[in-house]
């Protein structure tokens, strides 16, 4: 069946056309036709709640194989061609919003959405099928509505996703965590006659995957493969590790937080040239307050902003420059007036 209907995006109510079909289970999406590259998939349809995301649901027309019949194809296009909609596929879509009651994504359902860079999803999503995400180079962050430490099916997509990607944790619109997993590769090398094979597999990133308890993120385990990683992975994958979990410390142990730190200070000219780049003003702000970044490193962050033309960041972080020389002030005060203070401190 074909369903329209509207969601509220940004206080703005966007149309969809969908080509739906009903089983016992609830709703399956099979096809959506759309005003906008960031599509959100609602909780209900018609009534019936959304449980599935079809196969070859949003991969481009020419790539599907799962067609229920061409009269609906056709009379759905005519639909979003009548309502100035776009087929919500391939590489037009670039953020997806998937409702709590999604529990399911079958086999292909990004197939060859190559500029799709963010995800979300309810924390019962556990189902996900076969090559979901093939060829989906640019999904960069998952984010699952959760608490950290809740059971949740995002091992199932990381399984999945063996490029960079971060994983947040959002809660009533707000991130309450952040993990991220570096790159890894897979190949197999034939060990014996009988086309016995031995997978070599290199990265952090795949054991990193692997550290969950009953569904749930494992932070101290993860905490404890940065070591390692130093070994293996680039001044980037690290600092974005040591970046998400100095953030949202939700379980980091006092020694976790000081390799972490360490690290950060260690490469912080580095750390600036993407944080700059990302225009991330939140870990400048961060780096301030947890005392990672001095005057002179602040000065070294505006120059770069100067460069990569980021004026709005520019007049951030002469903000922060402006309360990091008073709270230095501020400070040298209170030791040059009260020894007893100083040496609590």
């Amino acid at each position: 069946m074909i369903v329209k209907y509207s969601v509220m995006q940004q206080d703005t109510p966007k149309d969809y056309a969908a080509l739906c079909e009903v089983n016992e289970d609830g709703l399956q999406l099979l096809r959506l036709m759309g005003q906008t590259a960031y599509v959100v998939v609602p909780q209900q349809i018609d009534g019936y709640e959304v449980r599935s995301i079809g196969k070859y649901c949003f991969a481009a027309k020419r790539d599907c194989n799962n067609r229920t019949s061409d009269n609906e194809w056709e009379e759905l296009e005519h639909i979003a061609v009548a309502d100035g909609m776009h087929e919500l596929s391939g590489e037009y879509i670039e953020n997806v919003v998937l409702s709590d009651s999604v529990n399911v994504l079958e086999s292909y359902a990004f197939y060859n959405c190559r500029k799709l860079n963010y995800l979300e999803f309810g924390s019962g999503l556990n189902i996900v099928n076969n090559d979901a995400f093939m060829n989906c180079r640019e999904l960069s962050v998952l984010a699952v509505r959760s608490d950290v430490e809740a059971a949740t099916g995002v091992q199932y997509f990381l399984k999945q996703l063996n490029k960079g990607i971060e994983l947040k944790f959002v809660k009533n619109s707000d991130i309450v965590g952040s993990f991220y997993y570096s790159e890894y590769t897979e190949s197999y090398e034939e060990i014996g006659p009988a086309h016995i094979f031995q997978m070599d597999v290199q990265g952090e990133g795949y054991r990193a995957r692997q550290l969950f308890n009953d569904g749930a993120v494992d932070a101290v385990r993860y905490d404890a493969v940065f070591d390692a990683a130093k070994a293996l992975e680039s001044i980037y994958t690290l600092s974005k590790m040591a970046v998400g979990r100095l953030q949202y410390p939700v379980k980091l142990a006092d020694e976790a937080r000081t390799a972490y730190t360490q690290f950060l200070k260690g490469n912080i000219e580095n750390v600036l040239e993407w944080i700059v780049k990302e225009q991330r003003i939140d870990i400048i702000e961060s780096f301030v307050q947890e005392n990672i970044l001095d005057e002179k490193e602040l000065d070294t962050a505006l120059k770069l902003a100067g460069k990569c033309g980021w004026t709005a960041g520019s007049a951030s972080i002469i903000e922060l420059g402006s309360r990091f020389a008073q709270k230095m002030k501020k400070s040298k005060s209170i030791n040059i007036s009260s020894p007893a203070t100083s040496i609590r401190y």
